[in-house]
């Protein structure tokens, strides 16, 4: 059985914290620079997957690897498209 996910609530911002024209600090352009580091792993991910030709899976095997790797990859996008 899985476990289901947990889902962790954060509160809004108190009004007037948020000054799109302040600076960012070194925590914010930390945070930039993993989430840069995330997105080129997802790609290498995303790569790796497009590369393969579909008309090469000969097995369920191979089909089932293929799709669990294309599903997960467009259930995570969905996921946060969807403003889950």
């Amino acid at each position: 059985m899985a476990t289901p996910s947990k889902v962790v609530h954060v509160p809004d911002p108190e009004p007037g914290a948020y000054n799109p024209n302040r600076l960012a600090g070194k925590l914010l352009q930390s945070q930039a620079l993993h989430l840069r580091e995330a997105l080129i792993k997802h790609m290498t991910e995303l790569a790796a997957v497009i590369s393969v030709d579909p008309r090469s899976l000969k097995t369920e095997g191979d089909f089932g690897n293929y799709a669990k790797k294309a599903t997960a990859i467009l259930h995570t996008h969905a996921a946060v498209s969807s403003g889950r």
